[in-house]
C-alpha cells in the first residue's frame, strides 16, 4: 500500500510544479460560479421561487455543483497515452496493481485540487455568494461521505471509457460523449428537479445522479433523514457494479493488449 501513497505523492508533487493552473483554476471556478449565477437570476427575475425552489437554495447548489466540478477533474488520458506510447507494456509487468496505481495518481490530483483549489475557491464564495451553510453538522458529514462516493462512482464510470483505449486509437470522441452525459444527466449544469419526471425517473435507474445530484441535495437538506442511508447505499452498489464491468473490461483489455506505435 506504502507503494501507492507514493504514487499519489508524486502525482500531488507533480501539479504544485505547475503553479498558474493552481491559480487559473481558482478564478475559473469562481468566475463560472458568477456567469451560472447571473443566467439563473435573470431566469428567476422577480421571482422568489421557480419550481418550488428559492433562488439562495438554487445559489447554493449552482455553488457546490461547480466546486466540486473542480474536485472530481481526472486525467482522461492517462491511460490512452501509455496504450499509444507503449509505456503500458512497462507497467503490466511491474509487481504493482495497474488499476490501483491509476487511482492513486488520480487520488493525489484531487487532494491538490482539494487543498489548492475548492478550499480558496469555497472560502470566497462563501462571501462572495452567501453560500448556505449545511442544516447540521450530520448533514455535513452525510454530504461528505456522499461527495466521495459520488467521486467515486465518477471515477469508475471514467475507468471504463479509458480502458476503451485498448480497442481505439483516440477516445477523444468517447470521453467527449461521457462528459456531456455526466454534465447533464448528474446535475452538475441544471438541476434535476427542473427537467421532466419522465427523464428524472430515467436517469435515477442511471449512476449518474449519484454524482452531483444526490450529494448536493444531501447538504440542502432536500433528502429526508430516514432515506439518506438508502442513498449512500444506492451510491455504493454503482460504485461496485461500475468497479466490476470495469474489472471485466480490463482484464479482456489485459489479454489483447496491442500497444500502439510501441
Amino acid at each position: 500500500m506504502r507503494v501507492y501513497l507514493e504514487f499519489a505523492k508524486k502525482s500531488f508533487q507533480n501539479n504544485i510544479v505547475y503553479r498558474m493552473d493552481y491559480f487559473a483554476g481558482v478564478i475559473n471556478a469562481i468566475v463560472m460560479i458568477f456567469v451560472n449565477l447571473a443566467i439563473w437570476k435573470a431566469i428567476y427575475e422577480e421571482e422568489e421561487t421557480l419550481e418550488g425552489v428559492q433562488f439562495k437554495m438554487l445559489a447554493t447548489y449552482i455553488v457546490l455543483s461547480f466546486l466540486m466540478q473542480v474536485l472530481y477533474i481526472m486525467d482522461e488520458y492517462f491511460i490512452e497515452s501509455k496504450v499509444r506510447s507503449g509505456l503500458i507494456s512497462a507497467d503490466m509487468i511491474k509487481p504493482i496493481n495497474f488499476r490501483l496505481y491509476v487511482f492513486s495518481y488520480n487520488l493525489g490530483t484531487m487532494i491538490f485540487r482539494l487543498i489548492m483549489q475548492l478550499l480558496p475557491a469555497l472560502i470566497i464564495s462563501i462571501f462572495l455568494f452567501k453560500l448556505l451553510p449545511p442544516f447540521s453538522i450530520i448533514m455535513l458529514t452525510y454530504f461528505v461521505i456522499s461527495g466521495l462516493l459520488g467521486y467515486l462512482v465518477l471515477y469508475n464510470l471514467n475507468f471504463i471509457v479509458w480502458v476503451s483505449s485498448f480497442w481505439f486509437y483516440w477516445t477523444f470522441s468517447l470521453v467527449t460523449i461521457k462528459d456531456a452525459a455526466v454534465m447533464i444527466f448528474s446535475g452538475a449544469l441544471i438541476p434535476l428537479w427542473f427537467l421532466p419526471q419522465g427523464l428524472v425517473d430515467f436517469i435515477k435507474l442511471t449512476p449518474f445522479d449519484s454524482i452531483f445530484y444526490t450529494p448536493i441535495r444531501i447538504y440542502l437538506g432536500m433528502v429526508p433523514e430516514n432515506e439518506i442511508v438508502a442513498s449512500l447505499v444506492k451510491q455504493m452498489i454503482w460504485v461496485f457494479v461500475l468497479f466490476g464491468i470495469g474489472q471485466l473490461l480490463w482484464r479482456a483489455a489485459t489479454k489483447k493488449l496491442v500497444v500502439q506505435g510501441g
